[in-house]
C-alpha cells in the first residue's frame, strides 16, 4: 500500500513539474499566464437516447367453436379421449388489434356410456400472434374454459361446443 501511495505522490509531482516547464518565468505577462484559464479539450456530447415508447395492456378475446369425434370403448362404454379442433380470430374491443385465424387443437378425456349424454369442460392451450395495420405487435396466450357435449349413437359419438377465450397483451402506442 505504501508503494502505491508513493507512486501516486511522485506521479502528481512529475505532472506538476511538466506543467511548470510550459510557463515562461522571464516574460512580463507571467501573472497573466498563471491566471489564464486552461484550454479545455473539446468534448463530444453523446446523442440523447431515443425517447421511450409508451404503451398499454389490451384485453383480447374471441369466440371459439370446437368439434371432434370419438369411439366408445367396449359395449358398456368406458374412459376415452377425443381430439377437438377449431379455428378462432381474437380481437381487442376496438377491432384494431387482431389475430389471424388461429388453429385450435386440444384433447379431452372423459367417461362415456351407451345412450348417456356426455358433457365435459376443456381448457385449450392457445398462443396467438396479434397485428395492427398489418404489423405484428406481439403474441400472448389465450385462456378460458369451453364446454363440449354430445350424445353417443352406437359405438360412435360426436362432441361439439363453443365459448370465449381471452388474454392480455402489451401493445406499444403508434407513432
Amino acid at each position: 500500500m505504501k508503494k502505491i501511495l508513493l507512486t501516486f505522490v511522485l506521479s502528481v509531482l512529475a505532472a506538476g513539474a511538466a506543467a511548470a516547464e510550459n510557463l515562461d518565468f522571464t516574460d512580463n505577462s507571467f501573472a497573466a499566464q498563471l491566471t489564464a484559464p486552461a484550454a479545455a479539450a473539446e468534448v463530444e456530447t453523446p446523442e440523447a437516447p431515443a425517447r421511450a415508447r409508451t404503451g398499454r395492456y389490451v384485453q383480447v378475446s374471441g369466440y371459439v367453436s370446437l368439434n371432434g369425434n370419438g369411439w366408445m370403448p367396449g359395449t358398456d362404454g368406458g374412459f376415452t379421449s377425443v381430439n377437438l379442433n377449431g379455428w378462432a380470430t381474437f380481437r381487442d374491443g376496438s377491432g384494431q388489434i387482431t389475430s389471424n385465424n388461429v388453429s385450435i387443437n386440444t384433447s379431452v378425456s372423459l367417461w362415456v356410456r351407451p345412450n348417456q349424454y356426455v358433457m365435459q369442460s376443456v381448457w385449450p392451450n392457445v398462443y396467438a400472434t396479434f397485428y395492427r395495420n398489418g404489423k405484428m405487435v406481439g403474441s400472448t396466450s389465450m385462456s378460458g374454459s369451453i364446454s363440449v357435449s354430445g350424445w353417443p349413437s352406437g359405438s360412435f359419438f360426436s362432441l361439439s361446443g363453443s365459448g370465449y377465450l381471452s388474454g392480455s397483451i402489451y401493445v406499444e402506442d403508434e407513432e
